[in-house]
């Protein structure tokens, strides 16, 4: 009699045990469906806030553009429309480009021509230092134009995308007068312009689309 007992205890036991198990095995396999949701959730966040700072950095960039093209005069700005620096990025601005960007086509992009960027305002800063003009204003250029670059590759990252390498070094020419440098200075501001609207329009319709706050 004793036996019969403890042979339905054990199996009293073991059912609850059972029944334990599965109620467990089912609340991991819940957690474990609702984890890439939220972790999807944190991941916007931060692009959200990454595709702000986006924005902000270019509208800096436009700002320090006004002191890097050092010369105003009207006869100069007329002399400097000729293109001379043929490494320049391309920037392509047809509503046509526009409507056919994706995040993940774009982004890459902007990483790639921001770092462009950042070589020929180097390249500027030192060739306005060499004929003793002022050069602090390429520095800040410089500068802002890295931190997007930062912020860029921070976006890319959390959309799991892949971070393109730098893009080649070009081989930029030698200056050798202040006419120069104010010329090669206005030519990379005004490019930098076209590239600073451009980009912001782009990353503030893709803040749009990752429905981010305003």
């Amino acid at each position: 009699m004793m036996r019969h007992h403890h042979h339905h205890g054990g199996v009293f036991s073991w059912a609850v045990i059972h029944d334990s198990a599965f109620c467990l095995l089912r609340l991991l396999l819940l957690m474990e469906l609702l984890r890439p949701s939220r972790c999807r959730h944190a991941h916007d966040g931060v692009l959200c806030k990454v595709l702000k700072s986006a924005v902000d950095q270019m509208d800096d960039i436009r700002k320090t553009l006004e002191l890097l093209q050092l010369e105003r005069d009207e006869w100069l700005v007329e002399d400097l429309l000729e293109v001379r620096l043929q490494s320049l990025p391309v920037i392509s601005t047809t509503a046509s480009h526009f409507r056919s960007l994706k995040a993940d086509e774009y982004l890459p992009q902007l990483y790639v021509h921001t770092l462009a960027f950042s070589v020929h305002v180097e390249w500027l800063q030192a060739a306005t230092q060499s004929v003793s003009l002022p050069s602090q204003a390429a520095g800040a250029v410089r500068l802002h134009l890295l931190q997007l670059a930062g912020l860029v590759r921070t976006a890319l990252i959390q959309m799991d995308a892949v971070v393109p390498p730098p893009p080649p070094r070009p081989s930029l020419p030698a200056v050798s007068s202040a006419f120069d440098a104010l010329r090669y200075s206005v030519e990379v501001s005004r490019s930098l312009k076209v590239f600073c609207d451009w980009s912001q329009r782009l990353v503030r319709h893709l803040h749009k689309t990752t429905s981010c706050p305003p």
